[in-house]
């Protein structure tokens, strides 16, 4: 239980990262890419799609890069609002099942943030909505635990609906 919390926690500081990080944009102060972690982590968490791609082609083992938690790229764009930066992670092959040290895959990271669009695309690129967490959450639980009603629906529709990655739903 304790080790949830502190994946809530640096959930929730992922989340005021990234809002701070565009209300900076929006103040046109810059983006420093690297300044919180490895750069491809911060690109995927913070950046964009063209932030990834750049740090992808000059290091494509970056791709699995794991944070201090097991993060990996993908569970941090999972929680980034800029959907770029996830498509250009799933286009280079990034593990849509990758576990953390606590068992989170990315589609577990949408429900912090409440990314429907996120959850989405994980599910047609092959997340596996039933995945459990060291603790026993799928990720549909843990949408309905944070009240991400939104990516619950999504979630529980695509496994109601019998969905099956890369086939229209």
């Amino acid at each position: 239980m304790n080790r949830l919390v502190s994946v809530l926690a640096v959930s929730m500081a992922t989340v005021l990262l990234t809002f701070g990080v565009q209300a900076a944009q929006e103040s046109s102060a810059p983006v420093v890419i690297g300044a919180n972690d490895q750069p491809i982590h911060d690109a995927a968490r913070l950046g964009s799609g063209k932030d990834v791609e750049k740090i992808l082609k000059s290091n494509p083992a970056a791709r699995d890069a794991r944070t201090q938690h097991g993060s990996t790229p993908l569970h941090l764009a999972a929680t980034n609002p800029d959907l770029s930066a996830m498509k250009a992670l799933l286009a280079a092959g990034a593990d849509v099942n990758a576990r953390d040290s606590e068992g989170l895959t990315p589609l577990h990271m949408t429900a912090y943030t409440q990314g429907t669009k996120q959850a989405e695309l994980l599910l047609q690129a092959g997340a596996d909505p039933y995945a459990k967490t060291n603790a026993g959450r799928d990720p549909t639980s843990l949408a309905r635990k944070t009240r991400s009603d939104e990516v619950s629906g999504v979630i529980s529709l695509w496994i109601l609906k019998g969905c099956k990655a890369g086939k229209p739903c």
